[in-house]
């Protein structure tokens, strides 16, 4: 299950070793030390310390206000539910920026040679199609910052945990 994880989480951005951190997190049923973590992962200190930062960074993993030992304390999510909604949301996030601030920048740049007087038509022709394009592309990502929104508030498990409820209600019958 731990490579499973590690697979996964790698075909979707992150590390193998952060998956893997993650995996051996999410079954060790208790909080961890770095130290402890790099014992188990045989990491570097500086590459534990990078994977545990990615891992908080989506809030797979959070630090605990107690300590052991003088030691901080991490945590993996076990919620798969909400490990997903904080891993996707993380990356779509991130991508949702990256590309509207390009699109930003690059709209004004192409209205401006549309509208210039000096520009060639095959110029102009050019750059309508690609003013096009982006403006699609906008259109993408505002559609996607509605969908991470709505991932964020958890609106596409209800169905899941209701039947996730309804299993469990099941099982404690028999």
């Amino acid at each position: 299950m731990i490579e499973a994880i590690a697979e996964t989480m790698d075909l979707y951005g992150a590390t193998h070793s952060s998956g893997q951190l993650y995996g051996i997190m999410f079954f060790e049923n208790r909080p961890m030390t770095l130290d402890e973590m790099k014992t188990q992962m045989n990491m570097s200190k500086s590459n534990m310390s990078y994977a545990v930062r990615s891992l908080m960074e989506s809030r797979m993993v959070s630090k605990l206000d107690e300590k052991q030992d003088r030691k901080e304390l991490y945590a993996a999510e076990t919620d798969f539910f909400r490990a997903f909604q904080h891993f996707f949301s993380h990356k779509l996030q991130h991508e949702i920026d990256v590309m509207t601030g390009a699109i930003d920048l690059a709209l004004p740049e192409l209205s401006e040679l549309i509208l210039e007087e000096h520009t060639s038509d095959e110029e102009r022709k050019l750059a309508l199609q690609d003013l096009h394009k982006i403006r699609h592309a906008r259109t993408y990502y505002e559609w996607l910052q509605q969908f991470v929104e709505a991932l964020r508030q958890g609106e596409f498990f209800t169905r899941a945990a209701v039947e996730e409820e309804s299993a469990d209600s099941r099982k404690d019958a028999r």
